[in-house]
């Protein structure tokens, strides 16, 4: 099979990039079809002149395919040209015009082989090489061939519900199959992003509106790419899909999230409103009571109906009410508590050591309930008198979304005799029933001050 045996080894596993020198393109297709047919992957580029032809020898092809006559370049012309060049590509005269001796005289100057109906050493080329005026058995196999690829593919467009649609560089529609029925205006209309594509050469995909005749009005979301026909003639290809429906949906959607949306941010509204009016309720009411200890304990009972009341307003000032801020609402409510108490200005200051930490309501509320009881002790029993001191509230979050919270002061810390009375106190067991409901552990030191510290994990989002 000599160099031109040789090739088909080369190529088997790589694009065989085919340079056809012929002036019709119909003929350029089907040498296309035929190598396609002998189990080669060709990129075909058809040139007709000898400028085209020079042009396209940079990078070399693998392989020429040349008609012998043609208006604006012979094949002996072309051949004469790559020996000028001293370039080595396989040359393949393919036209069942050529005589016995033409091809011995072609085959002299370097062309590696001559193929036509009459000559015996056809299969010394590429197997199956295209041939204008092949065998009567091999051409009508070969044009079965094609006639049965082409009606698959205009079956396969016909029935797809996608649009598709082929145009040139000038914008005109060179193919378009029929979806739903009107497939020609449609594609006519999607014009928008076509410039970009010929420009960068990259595929893009966007979503246009296109209104059709009779005003109606369509959202098509749109695949483009480029590619070459056997002709070499640079074409975009695009493939559009009808998402009308869809983006109707996804709008209704939108309104019925915004609608809930806006009933919640009512719902927390409103139940900050009544908490707060409960708080005030209880305020008064302590006011008015003589006996000192029941008023104490309607005072801590509207500070802890007030740390509620806080967290619903955060839920309703925030962006995202399925989680809040818990740093931005401890900063909110220890400031709020340091005024409760009336601590004297500089005699007891508030450190505060928060990580951003987001939490979901259900843990928002017990750690909020919980960061109320541990100040309101330190804030009623670590400073008696003018005692001066510091308590720290302190919010991080780990690894594996551990978090731990903690209040420590370095007040007058705990009477040794204490331990008993103080679980039973009310405060107390508040803080350790909350701290089992969100799964966490209670720990309480008391060696210059009281630290107490909450550990949980966090609810991670879904």
């Amino acid at each position: 099979m000599g160099q031109v045996g040789n090739l088909r080894a080369d190529c088997e596993s790589a694009q065989l990039r085919a340079l056809i020198l012929d002036d019709r393109p119909a003929h350029a297709e089907l040498r296309a079809h035929e190598l396609r047919r002998a189990g080669f992957d060709p990129q075909c580029q058809r040139v007709e002149t000898e400028a085209d032809f020079l042009a396209h020898l940079t990078p070399p092809p693998d392989v020429i395919l040349a008609g012998y006559t043609m208006p604006g370049l012979s094949a002996s012309r072309a051949l004469q040209l790559l020996q000028e060049r001293g370039l080595d590509i396989p040359f393949i005269v393919v036209s069942g015009a050529v005589a016995e001796d033409v091809a011995v005289a072609m085959a002299r100057p370097g062309a590696r082989d001559a193929l036509n109906d009459r000559l015996p050493r056809q299969e010394t080329a590429i197997e199956h090489t295209p041939l204008e005026n092949a065998p009567g058995e091999e051409k009508s196999r070969a044009a079965e061939d094609l006639e049965a690829s082409e009606a698959r593919f205009l079956a396969f467009m016909r029935h797809s519900p996608a649009l598709a649609f082929i145009k040139d560089e000038d914008g005109r529609i060179v193919y378009v199959n029929n979806a739903s029925g009107h497939g020609a205006d449609v594609a006519s209309r999607i014009h928008a992003g076509d410039a970009a594509v010929f420009e960068t050469g990259e595929p893009s995909r966007t979503i246009e509106e296109v209104t059709i005749a009779g005003g109606q009005v369509h959202q098509m979301l749109c695949f483009r790419f480029l590619f070459n026909d056997a002709a070499g003639r640079r074409l975009l290809g695009g493939v559009s899909v009808d998402i009308t429906e869809q983006k109707t949906a996804e709008r209704a959607l939108s309104a019925a999230l915004g609608a809930k949306d806006v009933l919640l941010r009512e719902v927390h509204h409103r139940v900050k409103n009544n908490l707060q009016t409960i708080s005030s309720l209880l305020n008064m009411q302590a006011e008015l009571l003589p006996d000192t200890a029941a008023r104490l304990a309607l005072r801590d009972a509207q500070r802890r109906v007030h740390s509620m009341a806080l967290i619903h307003e955060q839920m309703y000032g925030h962006k995202d009410m399925d989680e809040v801020d818990f740093g931005g609402y401890a900063t909110r409510l220890a400031r709020d508590l340091f005024e409760s108490f009336a601590v004297g200005a500089g005699r007891v200051s508030l450190r505060l050591a928060l990580d951003p930490l987001s939490l979901a309501m259900d843990q928002m509320i017990p750690c909020g309930l919980i960061l109320n009881e541990l100040l309101t002790n330190s804030l009623k029993y670590a400073f008696p008198g003018e005692r001066a001191g510091e308590i720290l509230v302190s919010l991080r979050c780990g690894e594996g979304g551990t978090v731990t919270m903690a209040v420590a002061d370095n007040g007058v810390g705990l009477p040794p005799d204490l331990g008993s009375k103080r679980s039973a106190s009310l405060g107390m067991r508040i803080v350790a029933i909350l701290t089992g409901q969100l799964g966490g552990n209670l720990v309480q030191q008391s060696a210059v001050g009281v630290s107490s510290t909450v550990t949980f994990t966090r609810f991670s989002r879904v």
